[in-house]
């Protein structure tokens, strides 16, 4: 048997998604199969709905729910389903998402209504959907969006390190939109060897409301290969200026 190859993406926070890297992992999807694809959560940004923007109305414009949800399936998800093809699909809900559930606890006349997973008909499309504070499995891997590191940027200084203390084995998150990876292995048992993996981002990596603010985020995705007995080697992917290499190939415009 053959290993399989699988794409991870995190935060895309759609409509402030980056376009050049949008469509150079498209270029690589066009031209590459993929076993599975993850979307890691924070797929929308929300500003329509966020308890951030209460009470703002530029934030809040008429129908700007609406334009979230099908600007997203029109532009992102329905050309990414035409370039994966029948590759397993996993969907996350990011903490972003969760402003949904938010609104509902509010408003809950609301429930039925605000709810993008049910208005997409992602089940019937074939996604995996995974709840908020879950996680899914790629071989030994355990993905998770990452909002258990306690808020947005407040996974201190080594957020791999610590979702490998708080996961307890080797896992890939998003959340904080800056890459890192961490090893920690146990004195006892020394071949169990766990890494934490951030993943980078698909968002604007210095968007409006941070106001030119220093970060360390990058645009990027993850690849991973899995081996028949759930091994894994993990390829961080980071896209400069739109563009990025794999294999010996380059990818993007």
């Amino acid at each position: 048997m053959e290993s399989t190859l699988n794409a991870v993406i995190h935060d895309i926070h759609y409509p402030q998604y980056h376009k050049p890297s949008w469509y150079a992992l498209m270029d690589f999807l066009s031209r590459n199969k993929v076993d599975s694809f993850t979307l890691g959560g924070d797929q929308f940004h929300y500003d329509s709905i966020a308890h951030h923007t209460k009470g703002k109305g530029l934030y809040r414009l008429p129908g700007a729910y609406q334009n979230d949800v099908m600007g997203f399936d029109k532009n992102l998800l329905t050309p990414l389903e035409q370039a994966i093809g029948n590759a397993k699909k996993v969907y996350h809900i990011g903490n972003h998402e969760r402003f949904e559930y938010d609104l509902i606890e509010e408003h809950p006349e609301l429930k039925g209504i605000v709810d993008h997973t049910k208005i997409l008909k992602l089940e019937e499309r074939g996604w995996k959907i995974v709840p908020l504070g879950h996680c899914s499995k790629l071989g030994k891997l355990t993905v998770a969006h990452g909002e258990i590191l306690s808020g947005f940027g407040n996974g201190g200084l080594y957020p791999a390190k610590k979702a490998v203390e708080l996961y307890g084995t080797s896992v890939l998150i998003g959340h904080t939109h800056a890459p890192q990876s961490y090893t920690k292995i146990s004195p006892i048992e020394k071949s169990q060897k766990h890494m934490g993996f951030v993943n980078a981002c698909m968002c604007a990596v210095n968007p409006a409301y941070l106001r030119n603010g220093a970060t360390a985020w990058m645009s990027g995705f993850t690849l991973v290969e899995v081996m028949p007995n759930g091994l894994f080697n993990l390829y961080p992917v980071i896209i400069s200026s739109g563009r990025f290499s794999f294999a010996g190939k380059i990818y993007g415009k």
